[in-house]
This record gives C-alpha cells, structure tokens and sequence, in this order.
C-alpha cells in the first residue's frame, strides 16, 4: 500500500522496525506516533489503543482505507490532523502511554520537541522507537538519550531506528546532573581558545567533583579564598 503524498509516495519505516512493533506490542496497550503509515497499520493489528498524528489527513483515510480492506479493526485507532508542536502539549499529560513512536517531522526543532513532549506521557518500563537517527536533527535527540541512565538502548534496527526502554524517571529539572552536559561544547570558539576555555572548564569541574566528595576541603578552600583577597 501507498499513504503518503495522496498515495504517490512511500515513506513507511522498513521491516525491522515494523516487525519490533508488531513484537513488543500487546492487545491493550496505549501508543501513541507522530507520523502515520504502515506502523499504523500494525500499531492497530496489534490490538493497541493508538494515536497517529500527522498534518496530512489523506494519510489518515488512505491508513483507514487499507485496514478496512484487509480487516484490521480501527475501533481504537485516533487520527489526529495536526502538527505535532501544537497537538502533543496538550495529549501528553500523564504517563498513560506503554510505547511510542517518534517519526514525524524531521526539520530541527520538531524531533526535539516530539521528543519532549511523547517522554512526558510515556510510563517508566515503556519503550520508545526513534526513527531516522542519521539524520542529524534526531542523531541529537539519539545522543542525548544514549548519555542518560533514565534510558536503555536495546537495538538499532534498519541500521536507522533506535529502541529505547525507559528505566527510571528522567532528571529534566537541574541540567548539572545529565551527563550529556558534563562537559561544555567550545567547538565555536577559534582553536587556541577553545583549548584556554576546554582547560579552564575541566579545572572548575575537578575542583567542583572534590568539593562535593570532600566537603571539608571546601570549606578550607574557601577560607583560603576569603584570607587571599583581604589582603
């Protein structure tokens, strides 16, 4: 079957990831996409309670159209024409969702955003397809989340999409905990620069890291400090 375009094109993900959906997924569970095509289509085989967000409602009728015809039940499928930016602050709420998939816009911000929002609704022991991580707009998002012990990499499927199960609540209030920000990124600064900046940063993370294991050297360092500048 051809979705997209009006039926004129075809941009459905390949056989490994259509077969890790149709693996993972239980008659029941709540998912939800950004994007729609043939992972529709097992999405709602499945049995899953399923949203598909996507801009193109001729999409949602062409899906609609090929379950129809070969008998997949669409009781629990939801369309939703939109873009995702505006629909996905407002559906995700609550952690209410066993899996997701992220395979809408590929213009940077929107995996970002996709991204942001779908984590809020998904529940901790859920997983999460990212489709097209080459593409550098999701390899951000991909690197991201392969730095963050809230997330385990299962596999890379296609040689193009991640699965990831989410292991524990993700620390998104106090950027200074993520691993993905341990280090600042001095890559616009000219050479020598960079390299003075590179140093200088590594020095204050040092000196940081032995005065939260030590908090005695702390305190003598700020003594050392405060005698240094009275005189």
């Amino acid at each position: 079957p051809v979705f997209h375009l009006g039926g004129t094109a075809r941009w459905d993900v390949l056989p490994e990831t259509l077969s890790a959906i149709e693996t993972r997924v239980r008659d029941g569970d709540r998912t939800l996409e950004t994007g729609c095509g043939a992972s529709t289509v097992v999405f709602a085989a499945k049995g899953a309670h399923h949203t598909s967000i996507s801009p193109d409602s001729s999409e949602h009728d062409n899906v609609a159209a090929y379950c129809e015809q070969i008998g997949v039940d669409r009781s629990r499928l939801r369309f939703i024409a939109g873009s995702s930016d505006s629909v996905l602050p407002e559906l995700c709420t609550d952690r209410v969702l066993d899996a997701a998939f992220i395979d809408g816009a590929h213009t940077f911000p929107y995996p970002s955003v996709d991204w942001h929002y779908v984590v809020r609704a998904l529940k901790v022991g859920g997983w999460l397809l990212l489709d097209d991580i080459p593409i550098p707009a999701v390899s951000y998002v991909f690197k991201y989340m392969q730095s963050d012990p809230s997330w385990r990499l299962e596999e890379i499927l296609d040689e193009r999409t991640a699965a990831f199960t989410l292991v524990s609540e993700p620390a998104l209030e106090d950027w200074t905990v993520q691993p993905f920000n341990r280090r600042p990124d001095y890559s616009f600064a000219p050479l020598p620069d960079r390299a003075r900046l590179s140093a200088a940063a590594e020095i204050t993370r040092l000196r940081s890291g032995l005065a939260r294991r030590y908090p005695r050297l702390r305190t003598a360092s700020r003594k050392l400090a405060t005698l240094t500048s009275s005189r």
